[in-house]
């Protein structure tokens, strides 16, 4: 039987996600304005630009929104205002929908269902049901992501470059052992949270899972991403505090959870839809697939007469010889924005039609498009 403590755990967790969403939000607050170098990449290619002051104005509604969700007892009007601003703010461009950000739209949507009086119990107990199997779904699935060739020779030993360099040189080589353990610990550490007689030793990994992340990412690390660092933070506090002394997922708590139209939703998006990525017909950052080593990019060309006209600030992003010059979208887009463009080829193609204003001729930039590996290639 799910414990009467259900309320303040969706109370507990709704501010800090607020405060988590909030951080990154203004860590990486030119990703939210449209007055920018980098280009914006709309749903809809003839949407139009908001531009200053408006840009402005929606940011600041949006963090204003989450402050008071922080701070209010019952933040339900706040919740749907910030749900309609995100929801804005999305379809004006796509390298808004970065994981975190995502996370928290989709938490938020289902507790905005929620009167927070904490009078309807079977409500409350069927938000933290979702709650702890979107937590779960987040581990398996990205566990699985990084069951690719990529991961190991590519992702883990530039993480693992923060510990190497103060070993003997060809370190990693030892440590490779690690690295092909790495995906499988995380994908059943996933699974081992519904389990009872392991779920605390399960939330115990995922705290040594994101101190190591905080420490090769960090300011000691690689010093990479910043708008991750809290993510990984409030992590472990919804782990602990849906995990750490609560009992495990029942089917009929689940069977209950799903009388929810809303949760209905959030149950196939967030949980069900990560499948399909496998098979590239649903996006890598909605699937969980986190530093796996396998997500597409894109890369730029630009003759020498089209380098000569372009802006001093995108030039400086430019690299290779005099002929012809590259531009790597997603380095770009992570130096200006401070987050890794959205790795969709759609999203791509977008940001390089935006170079077609400084062109004479079309033969002056040439988009290649670097896809993810298929299943097949696993």
């Amino acid at each position: 039987m799910i414990k009467d403590n259900s309320c303040s755990q969706i109370r507990v967790i709704t501010r800090i996600t607020a405060i988590a969403c909030l951080t990154s939000m203004l860590l990486c607050y030119k990703l939210w304005l449209g007055e920018r170098v980098f280009p914006t990449s709309p749903v809809f290619n003839h949407l139009l630009k908001l531009n200053h002051p408006f840009d402005i104005i929606l940011f600041c509604i949006t963090i204003i929104s989450l402050l008071c969700i922080s701070l209010f007892r019952n933040p339900q009007k706040f919740i749907i205002s910030f749900l309609v601003c995100a929801t804005l703010l999305a379809i004006l461009d796509q390298n808004r929908w970065q994981p975190w950000f995502y996370q928290y739209v989709t938490m938020f949507f289902i507790v905005s269902f929620f009167n927070f009086r904490c009078d309807d119990s079977r409500h409350q107990h069927a938000i933290t049901t979702i709650f702890k199997l979107m937590i779960g779904t987040i581990y398996f699935w990205s566990g699985l992501q990084k069951l690719n060739p990529n991961f190991l020779s590519e992702t883990y030993p530039w993480l693992m470059e923060p510990i190497t360099k103060h070993l003997a040189e060809g370190a990693i080589k030892d440590l490779n052992w690690l690295g092909k353990s790495f995906p499988i610990i995380e994908t059943l550490t996933g699974l081992a949270l519904f389990v009872s007689p392991v779920k605390k030793i399960a939330v115990i990994l995922i705290f040594i899972m994101h101190l190591f992340i905080l420490f090769v990412l960090g300011p000691f690390g690689q010093n990479y991403n910043p708008v991750v660092w809290p993510w990984n933070i409030v992590m472990m506090i919804f782990s602990f505090i849906l995990f750490f002394n609560n009992e495990i997922i029942t089917y009929t708590q689940v069977r209950e959870m799903l009388r929810y139209h809303s949760i209905k939703i959030v149950s196939v998006l967030f949980i069900l839809m990560p499948l399909f990525n496998f098979f590239d017909l649903w996006d890598s950052y909605l699937s969980h697939n986190l530093y796996s080593g396998n997500t597409s990019n894109g890369v730029i060309y630009v003759s020498e007469n089209l380098q000569a006209r372009l802006p001093e600030t995108i030039k400086s992003f430019s690299t290779g010889d005099s002929d012809q010059k590259q531009i790597n979208i997603k380095y770009w887009c992570m130096q200006e924005l401070g987050v890794p463009a959205y790795p969709e080829k759609r999203n791509f193609k977008t940001i390089s039609r935006s170079f077609y204003k400084y062109a004479t001729d079309s033969s002056d930039v040439y988009f290649l498009f670097v896809p993810k590996l298929k299943l097949i290639n696993l």
